[in-house]
């Protein structure tokens, strides 16, 4: 048992055990708070090295570091520790986090997979967002079998009185963590009553002061509390004035301060751009020199070796203390500034290499370095977004226009961060342009990777900018340069190579290019298991919706099942990667009219329904689950506010509305509404949309009793390519010519209907066909004697549509000379009205009467004045 990644305490340092012991103990949380200089790092370092405790050592490097930053850095070091079993929820934190899932649900399961007590060493609280110290202090209550350990510079949560009603804990206050006489006198070799030690005692018994006193007693300024920066560099100007330290060391200690922590090869590669030679050599200074000086550094008290167990590498670095860091970063900016940009780049590239992709970011940023900014975005963009949101924005927020036009990347990058809040869509559209722009003037000039890249981003933009054609383009380009990739240029791609292959089948598949589609969803699974990416788990999601909205509902469930055996991170099944398996379950269930389990799945993605772009998709489903309640009215309230909210964001693509216009059509007329279902509906199009308009208007013709129209609006949708247009095309006419009573003609297409939607696993086909058709489907395939009435009959009992049989449906002249007749005297005046013929208004009086179920002119017009004057078909 022990605590992994605690920083060596340094010979030269004192231990205080009455502050080591006070970590020790059975309370839940020990905070030590003080400004810095108070040896709380110290303390609990040499508290962690001796206690039998088991956890790990937790340093921050940012300042407002998130939840899921910290969940992931918990779990990255946890794991690194070899504290946590194959299977661990917490072993993918980052992939888990990537895909939406709660941070702290994510830490409350993986701790309670991990047997006995973890104990967490913190340092730094005070870089946490607020959010995160609430967060932990609830992870306290909720875990019995975790405990913090933790320094702070300023007070938090953890400090209000009221928790001790609800949390054992302990605050280490800066009374506790000043030196005593005793101790001072013996920090400084001094006697107790010295000057020396009263002057330390009168500072506040502060322990660095007491360093800085020993370290050179001639020092006779007083340090204030608030002005410890000031005193270092008072020192530093004292040191070299003494000739304490030689120019060497002072020069190393200057140019490695730009790094708040480094290893061995970053500190030698910093020396060699500083130009740091051993005296009278020419050559570079060697690894084992340089490890002599980061040693000399620690025992002269300026900083700590820490095992960093998180890093790739493994081995330690060294860690400045912050304020000597910054009195030393000071000295380098004002004496080598133009040494700044090489030094800040090579930091930045390490921390890169260390899988510390914002702190490199913030470096690449503030010299300039868009090809750094660029080569971290590509590599990191999922973890910086996910960890970092707010950041961007105010890293980016001095960057003009006319620089992110050139930064395709960076722009996209802000687009989804401004995408992901409702309040900012037009923002989010801002950016999404530029990175769009940025993309096409680029892309003839850069390399395939880099081609393959701005293609995908800018079908991304394009898409949810909602400008489907430009994003289809864009994404027919990606995969073929995807495809013609050499596995060098595949290799620059990194772990982004599943992720590219998912957008472009995105695209695909708005743009009812299924089977395309569903070709890239199939790469990216391959890639990803092939490599061990988790993007490709995305893929499989993919797909199994793509199926599932095409009408494969057989394939899809293969998928489906297929996906639920696989190791998913946490939250990513109900997250964005996860949401079209949730889609493709929802429709599953739908086709086995199980209205609640469709609810339930949907339900499930409602956390991210203000922002993700398949919310039309998600609304369908919403409005069948309503169907198949009966419940039409209510169910186009929601779709109808879903539609004006997505409007308002500016996310409405034509699309999506057109798709969403046959929804709102088929809960017009199953909620009695015919010419409002028309209306709703509109013209026909002229495009691919023509086959769904078509079958949505003869389910119109069947629920108003006109067989006859609704095979009509079926003979010109023959091209219906998907299984579920397919599906719903035979239904519908076999629908039709059962109700026309055509037995001959009906049975065979009612067998081909059946057989069809038993092979594809549909069902909500026949739920969605008007009762009286369906009552007539059931007749003729009971007669024909072949079981098929069995499927049909268990669909009545889930009919969302029933038959209009409440009044009489006319056509658009039968509805005019209704409306004319009680104005006109005769037949004649009737057809001079109309400005037909007589013999035309005959004919039409005829249907009119039938229709009405009377035989008069009389009787006529009292059955309209009855039931209200007829309005024309849409």
């Amino acid at each position: 048992m022990a605590i992994t990644g605690v920083p060596r305490v340094p010979e030269g340092v004192r231990v205080r055990s009455r502050l080591s012991a006070r970590f020790e103990g059975p309370q839940a949380l020990v905070v030590a708070r003080a400004p810095a200089g108070y040896g709380k790092t110290v303390a609990m370092a040499h508290w962690a090295s001796s206690t039998e405790a088991t956890g790990v050592w937790i340093r921050f490097r940012d300042n407002q570091v998130g939840a899921a930053a910290l969940v992931q850095l918990i779990g990255s070091e946890l794991d690194a520790a070899g504290l946590l079993q194959p299977g661990n929820t917490l072993r993918s934190a980052s992939d888990a986090l990537a895909g939406g899932a709660d941070p702290w649900q994510l830490l409350r399961h993986g701790l309670r997979e991990r047997p006995g007590t973890t104990t967490l060493a913190l340092d730094g609280l005070e870089r946490l967002a607020d959010e995160c110290s609430a967060g932990l202090l609830d992870a306290l209550l909720d875990l019995p079998g975790l405990e913090i350990r933790a320094t702070a510079r300023r007070s938090s949560l953890s400090d209000e009185s009221a928790l001790a009603l609800r949390l054992d804990r302990s605050v280490i206050e800066p009374a506790e963590l000043a030196l005593t006489a005793a101790e001072t006198a013996d920090a400084l070799a001094a006697e107790p009553g010295s000057p020396a030690v009263e002057r330390v005692l009168q500072s506040g018994g502060l322990p660095l002061f007491a360093r800085l006193m020993a370290a050179n007693a001639q020092d006779g300024s007083e340090p204030s509390d608030d002005d410890i920066a000031a005193l270092l560099d008072s020192f530093v100007r004292l040191e070299l004035a003494s000739g304490a330290w030689d120019e060497q060391f002072m020069g190393f200690v200057t140019a490695t301060s730009i790094a708040d922590s480094l290893d061995l090869r970053l500190a030698a590669e910093i020396a060699t751009i500083a130009r740091l030679r051993p005296t009278g050599r020419s050559t570079p200074l060697t690894t084992d020199e340089v490890g002599a000086l980061l040693d000399r550094a620690e025992s002269d008290g300026l900083g700590l070796w820490t095992g960093s167990t998180a890093t790739p590498s493994g081995g330690q670095e060294f860690v400045y203390t912050p304020v000597v860091r910054e009195a030393f970063e000071r000295r380098l900016r004002a004496a080598r500034p133009a040494h700044l940009p090489a030094l800040v780049g090579a930091v930045a590239l390490w921390e890169l290499d260390r899988r510390r992709p914002y702190a490199a970011l913030r470096r690449a940023v503030s010299i300039g370095d868009w090809q750094l900014v660029n080569k971290v975005v590509r590599e990191h963009w999922n973890e910086i977004l996910r960890n970092h949101g707010p950041q961007l924005r105010v890293l980016f927020h001095r960057t003009s226009l006319v620089e992110l036009r050139r930064q395709p990347l960076v722009a996209m990058l802000l687009a989804l961060e401004y995408n992901r809040s409702g309040d900012h869509r037009l923002r989010a559209l801002e950016y999404f342009a530029l990175a769009g722009y940025a993309a096409r003037t680029q892309r003839q000039r850069s390399s395939p990777a880099d081609r393959a890249l701005l293609r995908a981003i800018e079908t991304a933009a394009l898409r949810v900018s909602g400008r489907a054609e430009s994003a289809l383009g864009a994404a027919l380009d990606a995969r073929d340069v995807l495809l013609e990739m050499s596995p060098q240029d595949r290799d620059h791609l990194g772990r982004t190579e599943p992720t590219l292959h998912n957008q472009v089948g995105t695209t695909l598949f708005y743009a009812g290019r299924f089977d395309e589609a569903l070709e890239s969803f199939a790469r990216s699974t391959a890639i990803g298991a092939s490599r061990g990416l988790k993007g490709g788990l995305q893929g499989t999601a993919l797909t199994a919706g793509t199926l599932a909205v095409a009408g494969d509902l057989t394939e899809a469930g293969h998928v489906a099942s297929e996906a639920a055996l696989l190791e998913w991170p946490e939250g990513w099944l109900t997250g964005y990667p996860g949401s079209f398996l949730q889609l493709a379950e929802a429709l599953l269930a739908l086709e086995r009219w199980d209205a609640d389990e469709a609810d339930r799945r949907i339900r499930s993605l409602h956390p991210h329904r203000s922002t993700i772009e398949h919310w039309a998709l998600l609304a369908q489903v919403d409005a069948m689950v309503g169907l198949l309640r009966r419940e039409p009215d209510r169910a186009l309230l929601r779709l109808d506010a879903e539609i004006a909210r997505q409007r308002r964001r500016s996310s409405a693509a034509a699309r999506s509305l057109a798709r969403l216009a046959e929804t709102r059509s088929l809960l017009l007329v199953a909620a009695g509404d015919a010419e409002g279902a028309r209306k709703a509906l509109g013209k026909a199009p002229a495009s691919s949309g023509a086959v769904r308009h078509g079958i949505a208007a003869a389910r119109i013709d069947l629920a108003c009793g006109l067989p006859e129209d609704a095979l009509r609006h079926l003979l010109r949708v023959r091209d219906a390519a998907d299984s579920r247009s397919r599906g719903e095309r035979t239904t519908l006419r076999a629908a039709a010519l059962a109700l026309l009573g055509d037995h001959e003609r009906a049975a065979p297409v009612v067998r081909e209907a059946v057989a069809f939607l038993t092979d594809r696993g549909q069902g909500l086909a026949l739920a969605l066909v008007p009762t009286d058709a369906l009552d007539a489907m059931i007749r003729i395939a009971a007669a024909a004697g072949q079981g098929d009435d069995e499927l049909l009959r268990r669909a009545r009992r889930h009919a969302g549509v029933a038959s209009l049989t409440a009044g009489p449906v006319f056509t658009a002249r039968e509805a005019a000379l209704a409306r004319a007749l009680p104005e006109a005297r005769d037949t004649a005046e009737l057809a001079a009205m109309l400005s037909v013929s007589p013999n035309t208004v005959k004919t039409q009086l005829r249907s009119v009467y039938r229709k009405l179920g009377v035989t008069s002119r009389s009787e006529a017009i009292a059955a309209l004045a009855a039931r209200g004057r007829p309005e024309p078909p849409a």
